[in-house]
Order: C-alpha cells, then structure tokens, then sequence
C-alpha cells in the first residue's frame, strides 16, 4: 500500500474575545461592502499558506478577510507599530511586523508563522496600483514561502479601483461612493507548490483570474452586439487617465476598431461627450485617439493623445512625448496594452510608470498571459514587449 501524506493540521480556535472582535470588524465591512467569494474552498484547511493578492485599496485586508474561510494574518510594516493607536490592536489580531530596510529578517519573520501553520497574506506588489493595473510582483515572497515550507495561494481582488480607498480618479478618499454596499469581489486561485509558486507563476495565474472576473462583471449588462469594442473600452475604462468633463475626440473613420473602442468608451462614461474635430470641443479637456496614419493631425492641445495601432514594430518604436502608444491586435480587434500617465508617487514610494520606452504600453486589466497573441510577452513590471524573431 502506497503511503499517504497526512493533512495539515487545522489552526488552534482563537479565544472568544478574539473572535467577537474580528468577527465585529468584519461584519462591518460586510455592511458596507458587497462581498462574494470565487473558490474559497481552494482554501486550504491547515498548514502554513502564503496568500498573494493584488493591491487595489486601502480596504484590501479587510475585503480579503471577509472573504476568507480561515482567519488571516497580514503582514505589515513595522512603522506602523509605531502608531501609538494601532500597535496594541495590530499585535493582539496576530500581524506580522516587518522592516522594509532589514530584507532578510522580513523573510525569517513570515516563514517563522508559516511554519507555525498560519495563513498569512502579503501584498507583493508592495503598495496600491495608481495607475489601475498589476505593478511588478517583488519576489522576497519566494524565499519566505520556501523556508516556510508552505503552499502559496494567488488571490484575485476585482472591482475595488473606483471605490474611496482606491486611487481613480487621481486621488484616495476624495470621492463620493458610487453606491450603498460597493461590490467586491475575491478569487481565489489554485494553491501552489512552494517551489512552483514564484513571482511569474503568480503573476500568471493573478492575470487569468482577472479575465475571469472582467467577463463576470455586471457592466456587461450594458453591452450591445458589438462585445469586442465594448470589452476594449470596459478594460481602458480601468487604467487610469480619465478625468470628469473630458471631451473624447476620435480622429478615426466610422467602423474603425479606435472609433469602435471610443464610441464605447462614451457609453461606460456617462456625460462623456464625442466630438470629430478640435473646434467642437468647446474649451473643454480634450483626450484624443488616433492610429499612426493620422498621428500628424495632434493640434498639441489636448490633455492626453492615444495612438492606438496594430504595427507592433512602429508602435514600440514611436518616440513623442504626448502621446501615449498602444496596440490592438488586428486579427481579433482586441486591444492588448496601453500607455497610461505616470502617477504621482507618494512619499517615500517609487514612481509607478505608466510609460516605459521600446514597449508597446502596460498589459491591460482583465486580460489573461494565455491571450496573448504570438510574438508579445509581459515583463515583470507589465508592460508588453515584443519577443525576438
């Protein structure tokens, strides 16, 4: 007979303070978020698991641990010990502190509670996207996970860049909630083996549970008979770029996949106005779109200039520092990637880049490594590259 490799052991119960506490906060957040959970069986029921997650909002931990079957300790700088209000509470619901400027002693700490057989979540992008879409995955989560001895669970958080806590529109919290009990949604992934879990396998898995969401949201209620233009338009609408009052100015023939994707981007703006020339705008912020053919018509006034085309190769070569490059694929009209604004970056953060030269843009939200048409690939920090012949 065949040995068998005994389960995990199930987490020791938490004291009842513990869970009326938790169970207090998180009933809250459930009163103001509409929570639903995909997969949370792929939980698994013991042992030491590292969960990886996207980072939309600052409500993340609390979405995550509404969601979760089990409970979660979050690992968290250790600055934020240093506030006098949440370090009796950080400590007591089990955090686990760690130093940004001590790499070695953060990955010591996290394995430390794996091995005591916690489910414990990390952020690997390290910080909230500001430009609506996955940064680069550090990889310190690698050696934690292996010296943990631990499965690795990626976790997919949709829906949440718009909300307050998030940064659309340009900002965080200046915002009104769009509505009563705002929808968020977690996906969870296939767990992986330690050694199979690295930042690529991940980032993999991350981005084919974000089509699966994009292609569950209810905005496709609004969708008509033409879906590609609507899916192009429904993943634009995430990146961020958009601003209240923008005009859209399309340089594009009618028929075309620009002036389909624009057309469709008006729909999901509400207010949005389309205009076919600089003289309809009326003095307001004018965003363009246009392919390489009519790249010259840029009169140097709008606020953003999108150059969309399916030339990869001139795409990726076009040097102008006003317009923002992307690339749609002209055998499915599906656009792939697209520039975005450089945000700014907050104190003592990097700059996440919405640009970056001799690519063809960022790997747009929702679409999966799988779709990707031959001869592109996506670096570690997202952007779409073209692969040598």
């Amino acid at each position: 007979m065949s040995e068998t490799t005994p389960s995990p052991a199930p987490e020791p119960p938490r004291s009842l303070l513990f869970r009326t506490i938790v169970g207090a906060v998180l009933g809250l957040v459930r009163m103001i978020y509409r929570v639903k959970a995909i997969h949370p069986e792929r939980v698994p029921a013991g042992g030491g698991v590292l969960m990886l997650s996207n980072h939309v909002s600052y409500m993340d931990a609390l979405i995550l641990g509404a969601a979760c079957p089990r409970p979660l300790r979050f690992v968290m700088w250790d600055v934020l010990y240093q506030v006098w209000w949440m370090n009796g509470f950080l400590r007591y619901v089990g955090t686990v502190p760690i130093s940004a400027t001590r790499a070695k002693d953060a990955v010591r700490t996290v394995a430390t509670a794996l091995k005591e057989g916690g489910l414990v979540c990390l952020f690997p992008e390290g910080e909230i996207t500001r430009h609506g879409m996955v940064n680069e995955l550090r990889k310190g989560f690698e050696l934690m996970a292996r010296q943990g001895d631990a499965k690795v669970l990626p976790v997919w958080l949709d829906g949440l860049y718009g909300s307050i806590f998030s940064f659309q529109g340009g900002h965080f919290f200046k915002k009104r909630p769009k509505q009563v009990r705002y929808p968020a949604t977690v996906y969870f992934g296939e767990p992986l083996e330690a050694k199979a879990g690295n930042a690529a396998a991940v980032r993999r898995v991350m981005l084919s549970m974000s089509e699966q969401a994009l292609m569950a949201r209810e905005a496709w209620k609004l969708a008509g008979e033409d879906r590609t233009a609507f899916v192009n338009a429904l993943r634009l609408r995430e990146a961020e770029w958009h601003r209240p009052g923008d005009v859209l100015l399309c340089l594009e023939p009618a028929g075309s996949v620009v002036h389909r994707l624009v057309r469709e981007l008006a729909r999901l703006l509400p207010g949005t106005k389309i205009i076919e020339t600089m003289v309809e705008a009326g003095g307001g912020p004018v965003v363009a779109f246009a392919s390489l053919a009519n790249l010259s018509q840029s009169h140097q006034g709008e606020r953003l200039f999108f150059c969309f085309d399916a030339d990869a190769a001139q795409i990726a070569a076009l040097q102008a520092p006003q317009v923002l490059r992307g690339y749609f694929d002209a055998a499915s009209g599906v656009l792939i990637s697209s520039e975005v604004p450089n945000p700014p970056a907050a104190v003592g953060e990097e700059c996440q880049h919405g640009t970056r030269a001799g690519t063809l843009g960022r790997l747009l939200p929702g679409l999966a490594l799988e779709s990707l048409p031959a001869g592109l690939a996506v670096d570690e920090a997202g952007f779409v590259t073209l692969t040598p012949a």
